[in-house]
């Protein structure tokens, strides 16, 4: 054991001195001090490594969160230009939708909004007043009053159309 001592440290000794004028316990506190001195290097590397690891990791996730964050924004915003534009549709004939929308898009000229007018040639307006709607509509779901209504004005335009011809 003396012996592998001495070589070891015959490769870490000064050249002043000589393996013979070192002690054995000298040489064994030479030894000693290396493998201390090489396990806090290696224990240092490593927690090193393991930080570095763990500010990696981190940075990951925290940038894989915003692209999911974003990526749900879109959707949702997606979602909520496709219920407006189908409210838009439902309220508007279809043609007068299409140019707001169209307008909308663009940078304004103005600042005043456009005004969608059309003309139409022989055009009828026709005032109604229902009697006893306020009682009906109280008998009646929502549904079934906007179909009466529906069925009600389609006769009036039926009628309308007959007297046009």
């Amino acid at each position: 054991m003396l012996r592998i001592l001495r070589v070891v440290c015959e490769s870490f000794a000064s050249p002043v001195y000589s393996v013979n004028d070192i002690a054995p316990v000298t040489l064994l506190i030479s030894l000693l001090f290396l493998l201390v001195a090489n396990a806090i290097l290696f224990v240092s590397v490593n927690l090193y490594g393991v930080f570095v690891r763990i500010l990696t990791e981190r940075a990951q996730r925290k940038a894989f969160l915003q692209a999911r964050n974003y990526i749900e924004d879109r959707l949702r915003l997606e979602d909520e230009n496709e219920k407006q534009e189908r409210l838009l549709m439902s309220l508007l004939p279809r043609n007068v939708a299409m140019e707001m929308k169209e307008d909308f898009l663009k940078p304004p000229e103005r600042i005043f909004h456009k005004i969608y007018i059309q003309r139409h040639d022989n055009v009828s307006i026709l005032f109604a007043d229902i009697v006893g709607f306020t009682g009906l509509a109280s008998q009646c779901t929502a549904q079934e009053l906007v179909k009466l209504l529906n069925e009600l004005f389609g006769k009036f335009d039926e009628l309308a159309t007959e007297a046009r011809e």
